[in-house]
């Protein structure tokens, strides 16, 4: 894996978030995930010692996010100098925000919405006048799984059990920000909006090389559905439309826009599990591509890209419903009148908006369902071959044919 890159001034960042008269004394690094798992940053676990105001030193694990320091190919997809700005965001600006207005409203502080990590502190640059990102930016947060939360596995996907809860907290954090831009304009214009800007990953990456990549999406979209014509012409167009979607305009405000996670898919959710394994609690993480938008992309990506196929087959709308059932519960938890969010117009919504997160669900599943073998096993290795080594792989061409079935079923694909 390479030498742990080295984390300048840690003490500085987290200080400010460690109770008072409490300092970091030392602390050591390893790498947290593999290669493959995560691409557009670098993820450090960090094992600090801190010393509390009566001498008495304990363990305190974190998590350190750098950007991709060294894969040049993913600072230019990922773009730090914009998805750094707005994870720290998340956590900086509208996660204090989003308790403050539930502790407004009455909601007991062991209720209030913990879909969050904790947050120890980041930063764009040593230079505290930067306004740039630059290598010596960091991200720190609580290690949530020595809590017990565990990373899902991309091979597997999510039962009922897990895709029920999963909503339960994702229509949360779509109406929490929504009741925000609602009640406090002011703070949402100035704290929240400002950082969640359209973003479009196919910025840097060349046309040519994002041809090769849909290509190779329909040869084996081809291969799944026997060569049928029409399927592959239409899938064709709606990677078109995906491309012109992220590159499209900021969106208008309407009634299901909100903060969109953008990549809501099985290794940005970590799970609590209680003593009998019943999934509890959930952490969401990954705030990079975060965006102002419908709410609608992140179920359906969610749905399609991590659930598994029977559970979504047998339960797609009866799952929007519990959806919105949530999402107006929540809503009204924070005394948001809900007239204007009638069951029907939320349908029309996932009516008008799915579409667009099919080719984003196929796209991903050339990640998901990766062969670990061909993967490198450096950071600074991995490259753009990885969406295309794995063409014909018999896992991912059957994905893709239950992927089009059920949205022919569910009547999404047109």
């Amino acid at each position: 894996m390479g030498e742990v890159p080295k984390i300048t001034d840690l003490h500085k960042v987290i200080q400010p978030h460690l109770t008072e008269g409490t300092t970091l004394e030392t602390y050591s690094s390893r790498y947290l995930t593999k290669p493959g798992d995560n691409y557009g940053s670098v993820m450090l676990a960090i094992q600090a010692q801190i010393k509390d105001g009566d001498g008495e030193v304990r363990e305190l694990p974190l998590i350190a996010k750098l950007p991709p320091l060294t894969n040049d190919i993913y600072w230019q997809i990922f773009q730090p100098e914009r998805t750094c700005i707005t994870e720290n965001a998340v956590y900086k600006y509208l996660a204090p925000e989003l308790a403050q207005l539930q502790l407004k409203c009455g909601v007991v502080p062991a209720k209030l919405f913990d879909g969050f990590p904790r947050y120890y502190g980041s930063r764009i640059s040593l230079n505290e006048s930067a306004t740039k990102v630059d290598r010596d930016a960091v991200l720190v947060q609580e290690n949530v799984t020595v809590h017990g939360y565990r990373p899902g596995n991309r091979q597997t996907p999510y039962d009922l059990a897990h895709t029920v809860l999963i909503l339960h907290y994702l229509a949360q954090y779509h109406a929490l920000p929504i009741a925000l831009r609602l009640k406090n304009p002011h703070i949402y214009e100035e704290y929240v909006r400002p950082y969640f800007k359209k973003f479009d990953m196919n910025l840097n990456i060349s046309p040519k090389e994002k041809e090769l990549m849909n290509n190779e999406i329909l040869t084996d979209i081809k291969s799944a559905t026997n060569g049928d014509e029409n399927d592959v012409k239409r899938v064709k167009e709606l990677l078109d439309q995906f491309d012109a979607f992220q590159a499209g305009k900021d969106v208008e405000d309407g009634p299901f826009t909100t903060l969109v996670h953008g990549d809501l898919w099985i290794n940005n959710l970590m799970v609590k599990y209680d003593d009998d394994g019943v999934p509890v609690k959930l952490k969401i993480v990954d705030f990079q591509i975060a965006q102002y938008g419908s709410l609608v992309h992140d179920i359906i990506f969610l749905l399609f890209s991590s659930v598994a196929t029977k559970v979504l087959e047998e339960n797609f709308y009866n799952l929007l419903n519990i959806y919105y059932n949530a999402f107006i519960k929540s809503l009204r938890q924070v005394d948001v009148d809900t007239n204007s969010y009638r069951l029907e117009k939320f349908l029309d919504e996932v009516q008008s908006q799915a579409h667009l997160q099919l080719p984003h669900s196929i796209f991903m599943m050339k990640v998901i369902l990766a062969d670990s073998s061909t993967l490198p096993t450096e950071y600074k290795d991995v490259d753009l071959t990885v969406l295309t080594k794995n063409t014909g792989a018999k896992n991912i061409v059957a994905k893709f044919g239950e992927i089009l079935r059920l949205a022919k079923k569910f009547n999404l694909f047109y």
